[in-house]
């Protein structure tokens, strides 16, 4: 990777997953429309597909998603994170992993008593994907930034 300054990105709700094809899909859920449009706009689509790097960081009943890439195209290095529960659809997306996942962007519309989730055509195609335990977050200085930045950690990093 070159040597750029790194953005943190924080604003979507979580992450779900979806097992109905073939490629199992990581679905980032967002609840504006417009910093949906704009995280792939203005970031994600500039990610060549092969450059795109998805971490779980586990820890006892939560993991830290950490998403990121490398583009040409943009000046920083855009870090998505996000502490989350450990749910029976990470369990199952973990276990059935199988060297492949499609990356796809979600609204969260609440309705009533219940939601929607609208999935929108946005898809890029992960390969570099990892399931870290923690003291192997070490070996990656943009992942254990991340899960310092999670867990509120001042210390200095590398």
């Amino acid at each position: 990777m070159t040597d750029k300054s790194v953005r943190w990105f924080d604003a979507f709700m979580g992450v779900g997953y979806e097992f109905y094809e073939v490629r199992a899909k990581v679905i980032l859920i967002f609840d504006k429309r417009k910093t949906l449009v704009n995280a792939w706009n203005k970031i994600i689509k500039w990610w060549p597909d092969d450059e795109i790097k998805m971490r779980f960081v586990e820890t006892i009943n939560s993991y830290e998603f950490i998403l990121y890439g490398d583009s040409r195209a943009l000046e920083a290095r855009w870090v998505f994170l996000k502490a989350l529960k450990v749910s029976e659809h990470y369990k199952t997306f973990k276990d059935d992993y199988e060297g492949a996942a499609s990356l796809r962007l979600a609204l969260y519309r609440p309705k009533g008593n219940s939601y929607e989730i609208e999935i929108f055509d946005y898809k890029k195609r992960v390969t570099d994907v990892m399931f870290l335990e923690e003291p192997l977050r070490e070996t990656d200085s943009i992942v254990l930034k991340s899960s310092n930045i999670l867990r509120g950690s001042t210390q200095n990093t590398p």
